[in-house]
């Protein structure tokens, strides 16, 4: 068969609902990240990202009750007859959930799923229901998302299926996907890991946390100063999260 090497961008780009337009700057960090996959979370229609990447992807939505959609875009290189629709339905109290299917230049089918675990996050609920849907695959897999679970915990709600591997770049925040806030203040109250890459035994995944668009907006704090007590109060279409970059090796 051959080894495939890939490149998988996830983003939480924080839309909340919110029928807003990301500002250039998103658009622009995807372009230059040049994933062969992305997944965006918390997404609702977007026409800039959408007219910027249809050249060179395919790409779907999900479905949604709660508001926020999930966006699978797949280069068309990587998988030249198209991709396929194979679940778009959010589970009620669970997650948005959307995944995708298509044959890659080799002819092996690989599967991408999407999903961000609504909060408040009660896990032993939550991840029972995608642990079964994960088992029930035949297909190589990669499931990327939003978990809101913290990385020592994926062990324990998802105890046989793989996970990515931390790359540490000793940059600020490097080891942190989320920044978390007091709901009153906006007064930075810690930090966590909680954007994940599951994925099937034949595929590898190393993945790291890119906060360097921080820079692009005055919106943020300049990143070497955010620390507890920090005010972090960003609005809708400002993403939140890092960027998870992730290199995939499939055997």
């Amino acid at each position: 068969m051959g080894e495939i090497f890939l490149k998988l961008a996830e983003w939480n780009i924080h839309k909340m609902t919110n029928d807003i337009l990301v500002k250039q700057f998103v658009i622009d960090k995807l372009i230059d990240v040049d994933a062969d996959v992305i997944c965006l979370l918390e997404y609702l229609r977007d026409t800039g990202i959408e007219e910027n990447l249809k050249e060179k992807y395919w790409f779907e939505e999900s479905n949604t009750i709660s508001g926020n959609k999930v966006f699978i875009a797949v280069k068309k290189e990587l998988a030249p007859d198209g991709i396929k629709v194979k679940n778009k339905n959010e589970v009620i109290g669970c997650y948005n959930f959307l995944h995708i299917e298509f044959l890659m230049q080799n002819g092996e089918p690989l599967s991408v799923i999407g999903v961000r675990m609504l909060s408040p996050i009660d896990a032993s609920k939550q991840t029972p229901s995608l642990q079964k849907y994960i088992s029930g695959l035949s297909t190589s897999f990669l499931c990327t998302g939003d978990f809101n679970i913290k990385d020592y915990r994926m062990d324990k709600w998802f105890p046989n299926i793989s996970t990515e591997k931390m790359i540490n770049t000793n940059c600020v925040l490097s080891d942190s996907s989320i920044i978390y806030i007091d709901k009153d203040s906006y007064e930075v109250t810690g930090f966590g890991a909680v954007d994940h890459v599951l994925h099937s035994d034949n595929i590898n995944v190393k993945s790291e946390y890119d906060w360097k668009f921080l820079s692009c907006d005055s919106i943020y704090p300049c990143i070497n100063k955010i620390a507890m007590g920090t005010i972090w109060n960003i609005p809708p279409a400002y993403p939140d999260h890092a960027l998870m970059i992730s290199n995939i090796e499939i055997n």
